[in-house]
């Protein structure tokens, strides 16, 4: 015990002790507190997860990916979850819905992507409004009014690109069955990091 106290002073006097777990956690929460809209969708992680898991994905924790999951861009991070079935429950193959969030810091998500695989043509239609209200009541956490011109190309099928939003159709190939791809993309401008009412 005797040997602690001076190793404990000599720790202190190295300069400022680097924050606590729990005084990060809080500086990141005031933070997040002046965000709105799609500032605040891409800049709070937790919360962001917690909207879309309101619709049943059950994402997990927002984390830094295995090393052999890094991108030749470098680390990131990563929150993945189980699909959800956008079909009838009679159907051999039913259509799923899937999502993950991915960025390179655990400050902020740099892409939101719910991924529907039409693997029941029968159900389609239906398979796309739902996710289309799906991705309409995600937004709408944040406040923020999904474009007319989205839900039509999800619901139709039809590829769009208008940022931060992008509607990609994967065409059946080699066996593998048709996609779409909803993906919200943060732009560079969109950085919690550069939010002039943090200090």
């Amino acid at each position: 015990m005797t040997l602690t106290a001076p190793m404990a002073l000599g720790l202190a006097g190295c300069g400022k002790p680097a924050p606590s777990v729990r005084e990060q956690e809080a500086a990141q929460t005031a933070s997040v507190a002046t965000l709105s809209g799609w500032d605040r969708l891409f800049g709070a992680p937790q919360e962001t997860i917690g909207a879309i898991n309101q619709a049943g994905f059950a994402l997990n924790k927002y984390s830094l990916a295995n090393e052999d999951d890094f991108s030749p861009q470098g680390q990131i991070y990563v929150s993945t979850g189980q699909p959800r079935m956008f079909s009838n429950s009679n159907a051999a193959k039913p259509n799923t819905t899937s999502v993950a969030v991915t960025g390179k810091t655990a400050a902020a998500i740099d892409t939101v992507a719910y991924t529907l695989t039409l693997t029941d043509p029968v159900d389609a239609t239906t398979a796309r409004m739902r996710l289309a209200q799906t991705v309409g009541e995600f937004l709408g956490r944040f406040k923020i009014k999904a474009s007319p011109d989205l839900l039509r190309a999800i619901r139709l099928g039809q590829p769009l690109d208008a940022a931060p939003a992008k509607v990609a159709i994967v065409p059946s190939t080699n066996g593998a069955p048709e996609r779409i791809d909803v993906t919200f993309t943060r732009s560079p401008a969109t950085n919690p990091a550069n939010n002039k009412t943090q200090g």
